[in-house]
């Protein structure tokens, strides 16, 4: 009676074999989920900026059109900026009286950089009285991590996360190569959007806004100033929730998404080519190992069977040893780049290991187009003497 054909015989016999695809297999799992991580955290960083800010802050910067007023109605320009302040104020006041708005109040802002593994992102600092910052932090839902409250020109609190990521501590000047010695650090906070806040030092600014404490329910401050008879042309600027999210989507989450692509399909094509000719290769030397098999009374069956076995065992060694190294990898990007920056981003990502899982086991499918030509070329002993 013969005995069950074995698929460890093989891969304990041909070790060199078995090495060159377990490891092909293993270093394109880790490429393809390391640089996941390093471009995902990318997108998860500039998310906390991007999508939850505008989601308690909308900032607005509006010339005179937009009030449905011209300079050329007024004889001076004392009476047009008169004209306009009054228009601005009574914006603001329609603002704060708006049913889900907390507070507006038009002040200086200053913009801070946040630098993620691939590019940097610019956003806004707002600036006002000492007094107001409490009321700014509760609306932020933020709370004071280290150092104090500001209370002089140019004091500044930061986000937690801001401050890992462009290496500052508590007496540091903050964004000195724009600023030079104006703004000085005097507390971090946490907060879910990485918000900072400052006080007005003279008028070193990047600008005056209308800065609006919204909720979610509020978040598009376009349609709102429009409700309110706002003639909102190109030289005015919004900075609300669609807006951000336009930009995230044409500078970040597109970006990113199409060079994951890229990646991916490169990867893939590499690790296909050289796994379907190193296996078409072993199985075109292994012919006449098939052939005695038939000729020892084992069917088809049972020789594709050990095949299957012998793919299956090779793919999940390599598959379990890129996951390894993959997460090691994970783990120390996390501890040296992830972390100490100031970077959001995980260890684990189940999409990403389920991804290239779904693409082994394609890649698996593939290649049972060689191993089944393999098979219709098995015949009996005497094929072997061929």
């Amino acid at each position: 009676m013969k005995n069950q054909l074995s698929a460890w015989k093989y891969v304990k016999n041909n070790k060199r074999v078995v090495a060159v695809l377990v490891t092909a297999l293993a270093l394109s799992f880790m490429a393809m989920y390391a640089a996941y991580v390093l471009l995902i955290t990318t997108t998860e960083s500039f998310e906390a900026v991007m999508l939850e800010m505008p989601k308690k802050i909308s900032y607005a910067s509006l010339g005179n059109k937009a009030y449905g007023i011209l300079r050329d109605d007024y004889e001076t320009y004392e009476e047009f900026k008169a004209a306009y302040d009054a228009k601005q104020e009574d914006l603001i006041e329609k603002l704060r009286a708006y049913p889900g708005i907390d507070d507006a109040l038009y002040t200086q802002v200053i913009r801070s950089t946040y630098q993620s593994v691939m590019g940097s992102y610019s956003f806004e600092v707002p600036l006002m009285e000492p007094e107001k910052v409490p009321e700014f932090l509760e609306h932020i839902d933020a709370k004071l991590l280290d150092g104090r409250m500001p209370k002089n020109a140019g004091e500044v609190l930061i986000d937690e996360t801001i401050r890992k990521n462009g290496g500052y501590h508590i007496g540091d000047w903050f964004q000195k190569d724009w600023f030079g010695e104006t703004f000085r650090i005097v507390g971090t906070i946490q907060s879910k959007g990485l918000l900072s806040v400052g006080v007005p030092n003279g008028y070193s600014n990047n600008g005056w806004y209308i800065v609006v404490y919204n909720d979610e329910s509020t978040t598009d401050l376009t349609g709102i100033l429009q409700s309110m008879g706002i003639q909102l042309g190109d030289e005015d600027e919004v900075l609300d929730a669609k807006e951000y999210y336009r930009a995230y989507r044409k500078d970040v989450g597109d970006v990113i998404d199409a060079v994951l692509v890229t990646l991916f399909v490169i990867v893939m094509t590499f690790l296909a080519i050289l796994v379907l000719v190193t296996y078409v290769s072993f199985m075109r030397n292994r012919v006449n190992e098939y052939c005695l098999y038939a000729s020892l009374g084992y069917g088809r069956g049972e020789i594709y069977g050990m095949m299957l076995k012998e793919m299956t065992i090779l793919f999940g060694f390599g598959t379990a040893l890129g996951l390894l190294i993959s997460l090691g990898i994970a783990f120390v990007l996390h501890g040296l780049i992830i972390e100490p920056k100031g970077l959001i981003g995980h260890i684990v990502y189940e999409e990403q290991i389920f991804r290239i899982l779904g693409t082994y086991v394609f890649l698996m499918g593939v290649l049972q187009i060689p191993v089944l030509f393999s098979l219709q070329r098995i015949r009996t002993i005497d094929a072997i003497e061929d």
